[in-house]
């Protein structure tokens, strides 16, 4: 198929738009002036220890097998980011066994106690987050997106940093 003067093998979706390459053919470089995601996050795929839910809060692993595993310290400074549900932009694909971690964007984010939209989180146990106090700042991971006032454990979405 000619597709914009370049002979390419392009498959028309159902809405006509054209998928240029797939998994097998992939496309070297892209080049252009803007691109979107339907999804508002950039995740990057690592290996992580243990069973968790999306939206966890992940830390450094301390086992040399794994790269990530749920934060289980409050305060944590080897917080690396979230669980993504549904990755806007995705790094590292080729990762065998793999699981994307939400590094920047609107993530889905397990927090423990109460929170206020625009409280900043701070990485605490169990792989939550929480509302951080004013003398916590350097400890920041994001900012809560909505209000939930329930004390145990929900997901609020977050704006991770």
């Amino acid at each position: 198929m000619d597709f914009y003067g370049i002979n390419t093998k392009a498959n028309i979706t159902a809405s006509g738009t054209p998928d240029l390459g797939s998994s097998g053919n992939p496309f070297n470089d892209l080049f252009g002036c803007a691109s979107s995601a339907e999804w508002g996050d950039l995740a990057e795929k690592y290996k992580c220890k243990g069973d968790f839910e999306k939206g966890s809060v992940m830390c450094v692993s301390k086992d040399p097998l794994f790269d990530l595993e749920e934060c289980n310290e409050d305060l944590s400074t080897s917080y690396i980011g979230v669980v993504s549900t549904k990755p806007g932009f995705k790094m590292n694909n080729a990762l065998k066994d793999g699981d994307f971690i939400g590094l920047t964007g609107l993530l889905p984010t397990r927090i423990v106690g109460p929170i206020n939209k625009g409280d900043f989180i701070v990485a605490t146990v169990s792989g939550c987050a929480r509302a951080g106090k004013d003398h916590e700042i350097l400890h920041k991971i994001g900012v809560a997106n909505e209000t939930n006032t329930n004390e145990g454990i929900k997901t609020v979405v977050c704006i991770i940093k």
